[in-house]
């Protein structure tokens, strides 16, 4: 009966223990202030209006040849959207690689026209071809519109969204990226 007792007033006397711990106020965080964001980036008039031609387009269905939020290509995309911030491209992916002022993919800013070999046949076809003309590598059929933070939009055949340059298809298929508005302020 005794060792029972004993029992009894361990468990009681741990309860109480814990009990009393929960009890006491948690220690004090050392106070840290917040990550202050990242000031906005400062656009020219022309990426402003290209931004506001782009953000049209988000969400738009596929549609080969077409130009509009109804319906767009990924060249389609790409000239549409620069027309409207005052900028007149060709139609097709390859003329529009032939245009503008390439940049390396490290020193991407919003509005560069990135570029891409995806697309253009099936993995066994580019192979093949590529074993017979070297160049043909660097075939570019798809592009879309950098947005920043290694972001970028495009029309591809599930429609326009954003894709993101470090995923494993995108670095894969990366062929230059060309950039056809002024230099303006760089990227914060």
């Amino acid at each position: 009966m005794a060792a029972r007792m004993r029992g009894y007033w361990v468990v009681i006397l741990g309860a109480a223990l814990l009990l009393t711990g929960c009890a006491a106020p948690p220690p004090r965080r050392p106070a840290v202030a917040p990550p202050r964001p990242a000031p906005p980036a400062i656009r020219t008039p022309q990426e402003y209006a290209l931004d506001q031609a782009i953000s049209k387009f988000h969400g738009a269905p596929y549609r080969s040849g077409g130009t509009t939020p109804s319906g767009v290509d990924c060249s389609g995309l790409v000239q549409t959207s620069f027309h409207q911030a005052g900028v007149n491209l060709p139609r097709t992916v390859a003329q529009q690689y032939g245009e503008g002022q390439p940049v390396s993919r490290s020193d991407l800013r919003f509005g560069d026209v990135v570029f891409f070999n995806r697309y253009c046949q099936t993995r066994s076809t580019r192979y093949l071809a590529s074993m017979f003309n070297p160049s043909f590598t660097q075939e570019v059929c798809h592009n879309g519109i950098y947005l920043g933070n290694g972001r970028f939009i495009h029309a591809s055949p599930r429609g326009v969204y954003i894709g993101r340059l470090d995923a494993q298809v995108w670095r894969a298929s990366f062929v230059g990226a060309r950039r056809y508005l002024p230099n303006g302020p760089p990227e914060r």
